[in-house]
């Protein structure tokens, strides 16, 4: 017994580098908190009133009306509609298109979604749950002038099968 009590006056959660890895573990912890809470117009963000990019997407794969993963965000999206913007379409050869929307001549097909206001906050990190690690938002124009946020794919494209049209994998 006495070792387990000594255990706790020399190390353990009470010593100086147990204290500063519990510090260390909450500020982590907030830092977190932060990132998902909605704030308000206040200054922080997104702000209350969404800017135009903020409120539409431009989707491509697998989040488009009728495909597999449409459903996770279909409660954000107010309306949508057929669109296209510049650039190059690929088969990722995962189960779901990679576009590079700069760096070429080119068409991508898919659908600008207009987010509901109330909801762009959560559907933006929505989106970015199902993207990231393997696309990044980037600001696109579609072919009708509407300004939207889309996900490239930020791996190389080499190898991989180019495409033409809209994307018809994966769907539901």
């Amino acid at each position: 017994m006495a070792d387990a009590d000594n255990r706790w006056t020399r190390g353990g959660w009470r010593s100086p580098a147990g204290i500063g890895t519990i510090a260390a573990v909450a500020g982590v912890l907030v830092a977190v908190i932060a990132l998902f809470a909605d704030r308000g117009g206040d200054g922080g963000s997104p702000s209350a009133t969404p800017s135009t990019e903020d409120t539409y997407m431009f989707v491509y794969g697998t989040t488009m009306p009728g495909h597999v993963r449409h459903p996770l965000i279909e409660d954000f999206v107010a309306e949508s509609s057929r669109a296209s913007v510049p650039g190059r379409l690929y088969d990722s050869g995962n189960g779901y298109p990679a576009a590079k929307f700069s760096g070429g001549p080119g068409t991508i097909d898919g659908y600008l979604l207009r987010l509901r206001p109330e909801r762009v906050a959560e559907a933006r990190r929505t989106f970015t749950e199902i993207e990231a690690g393997l696309f990044e938002p980037v600001s696109v124009t579609t072919s009708d002038g509407v300004t939207a946020t889309a996900y490239e794919w930020i791996g190389p494209t080499e190898g991989l099968l180019r495409l033409d049209g809209m994307w018809r994998g994966a769907e539901a």
